[in-house]
């Protein structure tokens, strides 16, 4: 995460040179932030665009293989809610950027303390069901199961392998976790033949809302995965019950997501689902947070 600087008491631009010269070339002012993450800073750049100005390690390929990606999967017919779209994508210097379209509504991590009991009640509601929803997005037939991006992409030809793989991949990047057996973690999830597309950071931050109803879903990329549908709505629970990921959520939006997976009939799978998402996630040791929530469900 990247360090930020206040000048009296408002909100400078974040103490990255790099970003300062693409944000100057944009003429865009410290008060149009938008919101930052793993991946990049966004800001608006007027009442249909924003400007993502990603961090060192990004590059104009990895955005526009996530395009591609986006828009096969807006094939669907009838898709419910807005998808990230790529208007431009560019360097300034030595920063890649991204014009994008900017979508409606607020994300809903946000949202969930601006509105009654009622409406948050209905809003969870939506944001699990939107979840639930993802796994019908068109993807094209492929013969593994495992990552849809990335230069080394874990795959494997079955399911199980792949839950397999990949947390072994991320255990093993990370230190501490040597003694977590991968192959009990896959073993403890179900198991599917058929492949669909999982968001799998499909959290209260990477959806938009207005009211009660979900009109977006965003940051759809690195995470991607083709494997079983049902691990979007569960681990879109898990990071709502996490304090550490959700710290908007309080009790009773735990309950009602508790509530939802027992009415999916996933209940049972709650716990092996968040062991899995925390090896999933091991290998974040540059976000001490999650990291720490990781060691606290695996240790």
């Amino acid at each position: 995460m990247s360090q930020t600087c206040r000048v009296g008491d408002a909100l400078d631009f974040p103490a990255d040179e790099g970003l300062r010269v693409v944000l100057r070339q944009f003429g865009v002012e410290p008060s149009e932030l938008l919101g930052h993450g793993g991946e990049a800073w966004v800001y608006a750049l007027d009442d249909l665009r924003v400007l993502r100005v990603l961090h060192d390690s990004g590059n104009g390929e990895h955005v526009l293989e996530r395009q591609t990606l986006v828009d096969e999967l807006r094939q669907h017919r009838h898709v419910l809610f807005k998808l990230p779209e790529v208007l431009e994508c560019g360097s300034i210097g030595e920063r890649t950027y991204a014009v994008e379209r900017r979508l409606p509504g607020v994300a809903v991590s946000d949202a969930l303390h601006r509105v009654d009991r009622p409406s948050r009640r209905s809003l969870i509601e939506a944001h699990l069901d939107t979840a639930a929803l993802l796994g019908d997005l068109h993807l094209d037939a492929r013969t593994w199961f495992g990552d849809l991006l990335g230069g080394s992409p874990v795959r494997a030809t079955t399911w199980r392998g792949f839950l397999h793989d990949k947390a072994a991949w991320s255990l093993g990047r990370a230190p501490g976790f040597e003694h977590v057996d991968p192959a009990e973690l896959a073993a403890d999830l179900p198991d599917t033949t058929e492949g669909s597309f999982v968001h799998l950071d499909a959290f209260a931050g990477n959806m938009l809302a207005v009211g009660s109803v979900i009109t977006s879903v965003i940051d759809i990329g690195a995470s991607s995965i083709r494997g079983d549908r049902r691990l979007d709505p569960l681990s879109a629970v898990v990071y709502l019950c996490t304090p550490a990921i959700t710290p908007n959520a309080d009790e009773d939006d735990r309950r009602v997501a508790q509530g939802w997976l027992a009415n999916a009939g996933l209940s049972e799978f709650y716990e092996p689902a968040r062991r899995w998402i925390a090896a999933f996630w091991a290998w974040a040791v540059d976000d001490p947070t999650l990291h720490q929530w990781c060691r606290s469900v695996l240790l």
